[in-house]
């Protein structure tokens, strides 16, 4: 009993441990982060996708590659479709908000005599720190032009690369799986597959559910910056499809960009934004994610809001976005090798 004992707590210290390590490699090591990173990105595209390549083997009778070899041509040529008519709005609208960033003294004074202010000192001041921010970032800019360049590029040759691997995710993912079964022993074999099955389960469940709530997100955000006739509207809406995907800090990054160009407009259309904005995550929070998403994920708020901030720190807001991911698979994990060994 006591060996037995000893043993749980053994293993369980290794996990950790290998965990531990594992990220450390990761977070330290860039050119490791980098392959990582496109295979994550591969690995979650195929999760996203697998439910349509499993119906078109059902419903067509074709082979998993052949399937794979379909929908990934039809992803790519959607994404490209995508690109080219949501590009040159981007373009535009990047346009008009350097337009709204030169004549940012005129809508704080605008907005000081629609307020009846007599004491501009606080506009003032919130003029020059707004106005230094854009020189530094505008300096960081030209400084690094070159290296940002270069990085532009390497990351195109990255990202063509992610159909590529998504492909054989999806085509041969099963094979890769009982390969790497083959460095376990025979007997912790079953304990892997049962482990594997519950982590697909679940994390699949919620990349589906995410994606499409985000997508459902931004297309109700993207109608209301229409119907108010806020500026920038498809930006403004992609970023709160993308920040969305954050528990808890979600709304407020995605959030407080609208009703800071909305504000820039007229304190009005401000208000409505955030009123908006508000009754959006309410139906998102109230009445589509119990339905898409199903049973929620059972953690104290305290834990996943530590974890975020953790992922902020760590990785900034791909590290926010991983952190529930995470987080999700080290708990069944954890929970099944309690379950199957102790």
């Amino acid at each position: 009993m006591i060996k037995r004992k000893y043993k749980s707590i053994l293993i369980k210290i290794c996990i950790v441990l290998i965990f531990i390590l594992l990220l450390s490699i990761y977070f330290f090591y860039d050119p490791v982060r980098s392959v990582v990173n496109l295979i994550l990105i591969s690995f979650i595209i195929a999760y996203a996708i697998k439910p349509l390549r499993n119906y078109f083997c059902d419903k067509f009778k074709i082979s998993k590659r052949i399937s794979s070899l379909i929908i990934i041509i039809l992803s790519i040529g959607l994404f490209t479709t995508i690109i080219y008519f949501i590009v040159p709005t981007i373009i535009y609208e990047s346009g008009n908000f350097g337009v709204m960033l030169d004549n940012v003294e005129l809508y704080l004074m605008n907005m000081a005599n629609k307020l009846n202010l007599s004491d501009l000192s606080l506009f003032e001041t919130a003029y020059i720190q707004i106005n230094e921010k854009i020189n530094l970032f505008l300096a960081s800019l030209s400084g690094n032009l070159i290296d940002n360049i270069a990085s532009i590029l390497e990351n195109l040759v990255g990202f063509a690369i992610v159909p590529v691997v998504a492909y054989y995710f999806l085509a041969d993912g099963e094979l890769i799986y009982n390969k790497l079964l083959l460095i376990f022993p025979t007997d912790k074999r079953i304990l892997i597959r049962k482990i594997n099955g519950n982590i697909d389960k679940v994390l699949s469940r919620y990349i589906i559910s995410q994606l499409l709530l985000s997508g459902i997100i931004g297309v109700l955000t993207f109608i209301m910056l229409i119907i108010l006739g806020i500026k920038l509207p498809l930006i403004l809406a992609i970023l709160n499809a993308i920040a969305n995907i954050i528990p808890y800090f979600g709304p407020i990054i995605g959030g407080a960009p609208i009703v800071f160009i909305a504000l820039m407009q007229s304190p009005t259309k401000a208000i409505l934004a955030l009123i908006g904005a508000f009754v959006i995550q309410q139906i998102e929070g109230d009445l589509l994610a119990p339905k898409i998403t199903g049973v929620c994920i059972n953690f104290h708020p305290i834990i996943i809001i530590i974890l975020l901030i953790l992922g902020g720190k760590i990785g900034g807001a791909a590290g926010m976005i991983l952190a529930v991911p995470i987080l999700v698979i080290i708990k069944v994990i954890y929970d099944d090798i309690n379950y199957y060994l102790f």
